[in-house]
C-alpha cells in the first residue's frame, strides 16, 4: 500500500466534511473575535472564549468541559482559571461530589452571551440566506443527529 497521496485522495482531502466544517468554524470564530475586540471582553483569549462558549449557558462540572472539548484536565482548568480571573464564570464545589467542581456563568459572562447571541444570529441568518430556511433547518437536524451519534 502506498503512503503517497494520490489524485483521488487530494480531491477527497480538499472537499472532506471535517475540513470544510473546520474552515467554517475558523471563519465564524474570526467574526466572534472581531465582535469582542471593542468590548470589555477584548483581553480574554480566543481559546478561553471557546471554552466559555462550550458552556452554552449551562452550569456544568469542570470534568464535563474537558471531556466535551477533548482538552486535558489541566488545560481545561487553566482556561477556567483565566475565565474566573476575567469574572466571566465562577467555580464552586459540587454539592453531589467531594471531588468535582461546578462552573457557573457570572453576570459579566451573561453580558458576553448577549453579544455572542447577536453574532450567532447573524451567522445563522447568513446560513439561511445561502441555503434557504428549510435547508438551514435540515442542516441543524443533521448536525444534531451527528452530535448525538458521536456522543452516544
Amino acid at each position: 500500500m502506498s503512503t503517497l497521496i494520490d489524485e483521488s485522495d487530494t480531491e477527497f482531502l480538499d472537499q472532506n466534511i471535517k475540513g470544510m466544517m473546520m474552515t467554517l468554524l475558523a471563519h465564524w470564530n474570526v467574526r466572534m473575535d472581531e465582535a469582542r475586540a471593542e468590548t470589555e471582553f477584548a483581553q480574554v483569549r480566543p481559546a478561553d472564549m471557546r471554552v466559555f462558549a462550550q458552556l452554552r449557558g449551562r452550569t456544568v462540572k469542570l470534568s464535563t468541559i474537558h471531556r466535551e472539548m477533548g482538552f486535558s484536565r489541566q488545560a481545561a482548568q487553566q482556561a477556567v482559571d483565566r475565565l474566573v480571573a476575567h469574572d466571566m464564570i465562577e467555580v464552586s464545589p459540587d454539592s453531589k461530589s467531594k471531588r468535582d467542581k461546578v462552573v457557573r456563568i457570572t453576570n459579566k459572562g451573561q453580558r458576553w452571551r448577549t453579544i455572542a447571541a447577536a453574532q450567532i444570529r447573524s451567522i445563522e441568518m447568513q446560513i439561511a440566506e445561502t441555503l434557504g430556511e428549510e435547508e438551514r433547518e435540515a442542516l441543524r437536524r443533521a448536525l444534531s443527529g451527528l452530535i448525538q451519534g458521536a456522543t452516544s
